[in-house]
Order: C-alpha cells, then structure tokens, then sequence
C-alpha cells in the first residue's frame, strides 16, 4: 500500500517532465510514466537523467550536473542545474582553468541574458546524524546568475575551499555530515506551464554548455587523439600526392627530378602548415 502511496504524490512530476521533453529534446530521453516515477527522489525533486542512465541511482551518480526540478507545497516550482556530489563540483572547478576558457566565456555570456529571478547558489549540505538521512541546505553564496563573471566564480570556489576544509576536520567516519553544493543556475516561478518552458528554455543552453566541461585529464587526452588524428590526415594526404605523382611519372608528364622536388616541396609545405597551427 506504502508503494501505491509513494508512486500516487511522485505522479505529479510526470506532465511537467514532459515539458522538459519538449524543450529539451534529444538533450533528455523520453521516459514512461513509470520510468519518470521511478527517478522522483523521496526528498520530493528530480533529476533529469541523460540518454543510456537506467535509473535515479545511475543519474545522481554519473560525474556531470544534474538537470533538476522539485515540486514543494506553495503551488511553485524550482529548477536548475545543480553539481550536489564531491566529484561534480570539482569537475566544475575546471571551469576557470585555461584549457575551459571558451566554456567559461560561453557560460558566463549566456548567464549575464538571464534576469533576475535566476541565481548561482553555493549550499552547505549538512547530514547532521547519519549518511542515509535527508539532508538539509544551507545557502553561503548566493548571487544573481546574470552578474556572474570570472572573479565570481573564482570566489565560488573559495566558498567551496571553505566548506571542504571544514569538512577536513571532521573524523573520517563522519565526512558524509558536510559537503558543498554549486547551483549553477537555480530559478523558482509559479506552477504554470508556459512559464516553466520559459525557464527551460533558458537554462537548456548553459546545460549543454556545462556538459562539455573537461578535466585536465580529458582535456590532455583530447590534446593528444587530435594529434594523432591530425598526424593520420597528413600521412593520408602525402601518400595520395605520392600516388598522384606516380602516376603522372608512369605516364612522362613529369620528369624524375620534378618528381623528387615536388614530393620535397609538398613535405615542407605540411611542416610549416601544422607548425604555424
């Protein structure tokens, strides 16, 4: 009877996670009722999984923000995007590296168009008795998002440096009390339909913007496969010239030395190519 109980009140998600459907598209997977149901945390908010995450356990595990929006009792409805574990909010703090500048422009040019109503929050997450209990929040950074800048940001995580040495100090079994929370965006409007597309619609950019943030690691990875892909591209390009001169030798249309030095001025002109990009 309790699942028929709990299924009943985490319906009330399902109309207004298809309208993340609707403005999200091919951003967020189409889900069953069921399916929506079952991603309703018991705190009574949701967060939207991506294509391939089974469940509600996969989603909030997954290293990325998480797309998410609650239902409380004043007939309102927040949402935003949210990085609520350890793993994530570092993740973020790559943000302000050089290798996420373009990211970091991109983000901080789409919150400065957002008004008002829209804030970068940074929580306390406080479990003051045990691991499993529903934890509260406490707010220690709040700003409109749309006066977001670098500085900003560098302060978030000052905020954030705060918290974990905090939590440094507590006994290892007893981390799980504290942790940070970057509400990288986070809006409350009225429970109406064409106001939360509104919303959406707005958040749904900085969402894809925050999902290409790279860590050092995946950044010096990428460095290093578009290099090899590069260096794949040009040996394919010299052996196809090479074979074109060939042919044309086949036929006398060139001579041997013209041979060699267009084959030697081909080479150079690829080194100083790849070396001036």
């Amino acid at each position: 009877m309790s699942d028929v109980r709990q299924g009943k009140w985490k319906s009330k998600y399902v109309p207004w996670y298809r309208l993340v459907e609707s403005v999200f598209g091919g951003d967020v997977p189409h889900l069953t009722d069921e399916e929506i149901i079952d991603c309703v945390s018991n705190e009574d908010w949701i967060i939207v999984p991506v294509a391939g995450e089974k469940d509600k356990e996969e989603a909030k595990q997954a290293q990325r923000p998480n797309l998410f929006f609650e239902l409380p009792d004043d007939n309102k409805i927040t949402t935003g995007i949210t990085y609520d574990k350890l793993a994530t909010v570092e993740r973020l703090r790559n943000i302000i590296s050089s290798f996420n500048e373009n990211e970091r422009n991109e983000i901080i040019e789409k919150l400065t168009t957002l008004d008002d109503s829209f804030f970068t929050i940074v929580h306390r997450k406080i479990k003051e008795y045990y691991w499993g209990q529903s934890p509260t929040y406490e707010a220690v950074f709040v700003e409109h998002s749309n006066r977001m800048n670098y500085e900003q940001l560098v302060e978030v995580f000052k905020v954030v440096d705060a918290i974990m040495n905090e939590r440094s100090m507590l006994e290892k079994k007893k981390k799980y009390k504290l942790a940070p929370v970057i509400n990288i965006v986070n809006v409350k409007t009225n429970r109406d339909e064409n106001d939360f597309k509104e919303k959406l619609a707005k958040i749904k950019p900085i969402y894809e913007i925050t999902l290409r943030v790279r860590t050092q690691e995946e950044f010096e990875r990428e460095t290093i496969d578009r290099k090899i892909s590069e260096t794949k591209e040009r040996q394919m390009a010299f052996a196809k010239y090479v074979k074109e001169l060939k042919e044309k030798r086949r036929q006398n249309t060139i001579t041997a030395e013209e041979y060699r030095r267009l084959r030697r001025d081909y080479q150079k002109r690829q080194r100083k190519h790849y070396t001036d990009s």
